[in-house]
């Protein structure tokens, strides 16, 4: 995801103020309130893929986006999440993600912690949640 694409989520580009005003639903009005919407190219693929930003998660990432000079980040990176060192690459969550699992000394199966898996968790989990089928 690129800075553009964070910035355009943070502005609701994506989300027609005409079409809130008529919204009746009070799920519906809550997600609007509590999610920010964003669109990035699909991974292989010309499709627009969504991506939901929590409210609570806005703050930290702005914030993440000020340090950017202090961290080493290139001005001409154009990524949400770039690489350091000058590189005007993105981190890899894959990779990310498999250094601090193998960082961690006392895990049995680390392989077993893998995006998919916590992509699973995260739906059985929300699919717990004592909730009409209407606002799952």
């Amino acid at each position: 995801m690129t800075v553009h694409e964070w910035r355009e989520a943070i502005t609701g580009t994506w989300i027609d103020p005409n079409l809130i005003e008529r919204i009746n639903d009070l799920m519906d009005k809550y997600l609007i309130d509590n999610l920010k919407l964003a669109y990035q190219a699909g991974k292989g693929s010309r499709k627009l893929v969504p991506v939901l930003f929590p409210k609570d998660t806005l703050g930290p990432i702005s914030k993440f986006l000020e340090e950017r000079s202090n961290c080493n980040v290139a001005e001409e990176n154009i990524f949400l999440f770039p690489n350091t060192g000058l590189s005007i690459d993105h981190a890899s969550g894959h990779h990310c993600l498999k250094t601090v699992v193998y960082s961690c000394p006392n895990l049995q199966q680390p392989h077993l912690l893998i995006a998919d898996k916590f992509r699973h968790r995260v739906s059985t989990l929300f699919a717990q949640l004592d909730l009409p089928a209407e606002n799952r």
